[in-house]
């Protein structure tokens, strides 16, 4: 009678633990450069849990159904590096997510748009000579082809991106910038580099030579270290100012009076997306 018991305890507690097992899922991490940032999208997450990572803080909990990672990364591209290869070490993402404001460069792009750009260049590595600045490719060490290869743009994961785009198509209810709605661009090129840009001249070069839709400081470096991982990512980015580009206030003015706006309909985006993507389980050892 008692090996009856036994056994149907060990049992029972064989199929708890399969069942733990097959509902343990890999979060979708998801990043950005300001606290108020991170601010607006835990808002629409529930939280479950706080810690630091290199002096950054890190929330886990879920939003839209999945569990997710919201963490900072950090202000540039050595601190967007630095985290983001820290918090796919330790966490194991089946995806990144990059969340947060930009400086609009592309003319059609205007201060509360959302761009979802389909590749991201580091608009600051080049040459410097007689012929002036020249952006060059990065040698990157690619996963998926286990090599290093020379990379000029950092593509996000095309089926995220075609995600992106079905959700995009949905009537998101973003905040209003004045009068004007919001519109949402998916493809196209972002920048980034170590440097705000509140100057026209340059916001004319990165979108006449780049064909740049928007400006940040720390998306490609976030998209290098994916590529290197061989993670899957994606940026979402909502534009706070014109990056210089509007003839009358400063880009640094413009980022005061839309931050807000722009963070939060960057948070609502991903929020959309997240509602789409499936449940990834962990691998069994």
């Amino acid at each position: 009678m008692r090996y009856c018991i036994n056994l149907i305890l060990l049992t029972a507690l064989g199929i708890v633990l399969l069942s733990i097992a097959a509902a343990a899922e890999r979060p979708y991490l998801l990043l950005y450069a300001f606290d108020e940032e991170g601010a607006a999208f835990s808002k629409l997450m529930t939280v479950s849990g706080t810690d630091t990572v290199l002096g950054r803080t890190v929330q886990s909990g879920s939003a839209g159904g999945r569990d997710v990672i919201l963490a900072e990364s950090g202000i540039g591209m050595t601190n967007a590096a630095m985290t983001t290869q820290r918090l796919i070490d330790q966490y194991h993402p089946a995806v990144v997510i990059f969340t947060g404001i930009a400086g609009a460069v592309d003319s059609a792009v205007q201060i509360g748009d959302i761009v979802i750009a389909s590749s991201w260049v580091q608009h600051d590595f080049g040459y410097i000579g007689a012929d002036g600045y020249t952006v060059s490719g990065i040698r990157v060490f690619d996963l998926r082809q286990d090599s290093v290869t020379k990379m000029s743009q950092f593509p996000v994961d095309s089926a995220l991106l075609e995600t992106a785009r079905a959700a995009a198509a949905d009537q998101l209810e973003l905040d209003s910038v004045g009068q004007r709605q919001p519109a949402i661009t998916v493809g196209g090129v972002g920048a980034s580099g170590n440097t705000f840009i509140d100057n026209r001249e340059k916001r004319d070069w990165l979108a006449n030579t780049l064909n740049a839709k928007i400006v940040d400081m720390e998306s490609a470096a976030v998209m290098h270290v994916c590529v290197a991982n061989g993670v899957r990512a994606i940026v979402m980015r909502s534009a706070s100012d014109l990056a210089g580009g509007s003839g009358s206030l400063t880009a640094s003015a413009e980022l005061d009076n839309f931050f807000k706006v722009a963070a939060g309909n960057s948070a609502k985006a991903v929020l959309a997306v997240l509602k789409r993507l499936p449940v990834v389980p962990t691998p069994s050892n």
